[in-house]
């Protein structure tokens, strides 16, 4: 190339990364086959106010396109311009162009499956959403929330684009965004249709056949979900089901079998991780930490039975109410349990000692269900504390917790170690109704 040639070329190139008009024309007419120029200045004199410019704008986009066919972005801004400018055939030919050149980038269908909304294509629009999740799962929450706007219903959603999923994360990023909008019922069916049996065999998969895993965290806010609203079963189920995809630890009761308790029951064990085995996930209907000052709580070596057990130690000298751990745990509605676990102390030094706790979670009543075990004081070896209740007639779940209330007596302060093992409720069978002869 001759030396001319090269440092005109050279010129154009840096008067054409200007966004002055005039350098920019200066710049196409030193090197009026570049593509970028061309880009350059279209957009500068379309998005302008004069109406002579946005035309002119439109045939120098046109020309960049046609020079570079290779470049998605010149096609995905005509698109947009064409689209501003309400020529419907431009802007449908420039959207495909754009995929055609650059069919893995996601936010090109994203842009498509906008176009294709606002222009009514309602079937184009779900099935460019549908590749962007399958290339791009993080887009799921912006996705739906445009579809809804959309359609005000989420039947086409499921249909268009869960329907072909198989991807855990886009149907829990569904399941949490209808259940927030009370839309209980298509969260629920997105959920079983999300734990079948294909999704247990580990048919999950996203691009290229790459297990996709989830996590706790993710299906967490759909799972407090249903416990805030009652709905026990649904709450059972999805926990059975995490157990099932191995996203929580697998138990024996029947409880984590997704059995409620049966009529003839003294077969329920709803308490999870009541011997202290695992560490706590803090979720679910694991035990959940409830952090407070001056008390500490950890998992021990010392136990009752198997491994380990809970040890909570009182550090403050302090007369306060703590209750550093709790767990929701589903109930029947009128029916009658026992509550049992062993203890044992150190030096807990109070005369109102720490004890098992169990209060009807969705009720705030003095009438409500709220009930606790003895308290543990001084030191003691390991002993069973036990206390029974009824459920109450609206009772769906309950929280069970280490609680130590305010002391009104003397010593007021607490300080001193208990540790926990072997929490257990076990529903009690109905008494037989006595005959009168």
């Amino acid at each position: 190339m001759p030396a001319f040639e090269a440092a005109r070329i050279a010129t154009a190139v840096t008067l054409g990364t200007s966004l002055d008009l005039a350098t920019l024309q200066r710049a196409l007419a030193m090197d009026p086959g570049n593509a970028e120029i061309e880009h350059r200045l279209g957009l500068l004199l379309f998005y302008s106010d004069s109406s002579p410019d946005r035309s002119r704008g439109l045939d120098h986009m046109r020309r960049a396109a046609e020079l570079d066919a290779d470049e998605a972005l010149y096609w995905s801004d005509l698109a947009a311009a064409c689209e501003s400018s309400h020529d419907v055939s431009c802007a449908d030919g420039a959207t495909a162009r754009a995929l055609d050149a650059s069919p893995m980038t996601p936010r090109l269908y994203w842009s498509a499956g906008n176009y294709h909304l606002r222009a009514g294509w309602r079937a184009d629009a779900l099935a460019n959403f549908r590749r962007l999740l399958d290339l791009d799962p993080s887009y799921a929450d912006a996705v739906f929330q445009v579809c809804l706007r959309a359609s005000g219903s989420s039947d086409s959603i499921r249909q268009g684009i869960l329907a072909t999923n198989r991807n855990p994360q886009v149907s829990i990023t569904f399941v949490n965004l209808a259940s927030g909008l009370g839309d209980d019922d298509s969260a629920y069916t997105e959920w079983r249709h999300f734990a079948s049996a294909d999704y247990a065999d580990g048919a999950y998969e996203a691009g290229n056949a790459h297990h996709v895993p989830m996590s706790l965290t993710e299906v967490e806010p759909y799972l407090d979900h249903l416990i805030a609203d009652g709905k026990e079963r649904d709450a059972v189920a999805v926990w059975t089901d995490l157990q099932r995809l191995s996203v929580v630890p697998a138990s024996g009761s029947d409880f984590h079998t997704g059995k409620l308790p049966a009529d003839d029951a003294l077969q329920s064990q709803p308490v999870f991780n009541g011997g202290f085995e695992r560490s706590p996930l803090n979720a679910g209907f694991d035990w959940r930490y409830n952090s407070q000052p001056f008390v500490s709580v950890a998992l021990a070596d010392a136990s009752h039975s198997g491994s380990h057990s809970l040890r909570v130690e009182f550090t403050g000298n302090l007369n306060q109410e703590y209750e550093p751990i709790f767990e929701v745990v589903p109930m029947e509605p009128g029916r009658s349990y026992a509550l049992s676990a062993f203890v044992r102390s150190q030096a807990i030094a109070s005369d109102t000692g720490p004890r098992l706790r169990v209060r009807d979670l969705g009720c705030s009543s003095a009438s409500c269900l709220d009930i606790s075990t003895p308290d543990v004081t001084s030191t003691t070896p390991w002993h069973e504390v036990n206390v029974s209740f009824t459920a109450g007639p609206e009772t769906r779940f309950v929280r069970l917790s280490i609680w130590r209330p305010r002391s009104r007596g003397y010593p007021s302060e607490i300080s001193g170690v208990l540790w926990v093992d072997d929490v257990s409720i076990i529903e009690r069978p109905p008494q037989p109704s006595l005959s009168v002869p």
